[in-house]
């Protein structure tokens, strides 16, 4: 049973009050703002799993509790929306965090590895409950399915108008690309994006999906993402090229691991959320139930 941990316990009040008590030479006291307050009791109770809970599930991936959790705090520090959602639902946050630690990926925007995503969660009843949720990046994927060892590179191609473009299946299944780099390179031209994973057997395989496959996977949310073909914010296609390769992740064999953090993504995608249960454990908020599961889309 994993260890309840209780979130009762912060020493905040008792550090508010010390720092309420400090003067300058003027006199003047020192008033935590809420913004220093919420710090202060996040960063106080993410200690509590740094000896007994972080170690355990960071070992598999050879990171450090401190370093895990100093990029945890920066991240937080800078995001009000998330200290807010930490406030109202920290079990949410938490589980969220504990989540990401066992898949072995660090929350961070600049690595782009793995998000914490506060959100209005929309209950059963019509209500809407704060909550942070685990967000799986494209790069945090590839990384998770290349740990598993078996394959030996991804990678994956966004097509337009105006690409030779052919995806061959049957016995002898194969892609050809070749890309029209004087025809503009626009969201609205994207007609396909595709992943390709090479195995240590020297095999090959390929997901290809349309434009039409790619909007229904981005519609599944009810948490829009503006990111989905965009000139300006996602230039990179990282969404687009996201979709195709946790396509073709159904097809590959994967270690625990990579299955976990696939299972995580598809929660957050589809509505749902974590929280911790009773006994400090992670348990999965389904929320609102969406038109399809991520995890059943073909």
């Amino acid at each position: 049973m994993t260890q309840q941990l209780s979130f009762s316990e912060t020493p905040i009040e008792r550090k508010k009050t010390e720092i309420a008590k400090t003067t300058l030479p003027n006199e003047e006291v020192v008033v935590l703002d809420k913004k220093q307050e919420a710090i202060i009791k996040f960063s106080s109770q993410l200690e509590k799993y740094e000896k007994k809970v972080l170690p355990e599930l960071l070992k598999e991936h050879n990171i450090s509790p401190a370093k895990f959790i100093t990029t945890v705090i920066n991240e937080v520090k800078k995001n009000p929306k998330l200290l807010e959602a930490f406030m109202i639902n920290p079990s949410s946050m938490f589980a969220s965090i504990l989540a990401g630690a066992e898949i072995g990926l660090m929350p961070s925007e600049l690595t782009g590895h793995f998000f914490l995503i506060p959100r209005k969660m929309k209950q059963s009843d019509g209500s809407y409950k704060s909550a942070v949720c685990p967000l799986i990046g494209y790069k945090g994927l590839v990384q998770i399915l290349l740990r598993g060892g078996d394959i030996v590179s991804l990678h994956t191609e966004v097509v337009y108008e105006g690409d030779e473009f052919k995806a061959t299946f049957g016995l002898e299944p194969n892609i050809v690309h070749i890309p029209n780099f004087a025809a503009p390179r626009l969201a609205a031209n994207i007609t396909h994006v595709y992943a390709v994973s090479k195995h240590k057997s020297g095999e090959y395989q390929f997901a290809v999906m349309s434009r039409k496959q790619i909007e229904a996977v981005r519609d599944i949310s009810p948490y829009p993402n503006s990111l989905y073909f965009n000139d300006t914010m996602g230039i990179n296609r990282w969404m687009e090229r996201k979709v195709a390769l946790t396509q073709l992740s159904k097809m590959i064999s994967k270690d625990f691991y990579s299955q976990k953090a696939i299972s995580i993504d598809a929660i957050s995608e589809g509505g749902g959320y974590l929280e911790l249960d009773s006994d400090g454990g992670v348990d999965v908020i389904k929320g609102v139930k969406t038109k399809k599961s991520m995890l059943d889309f073909n």
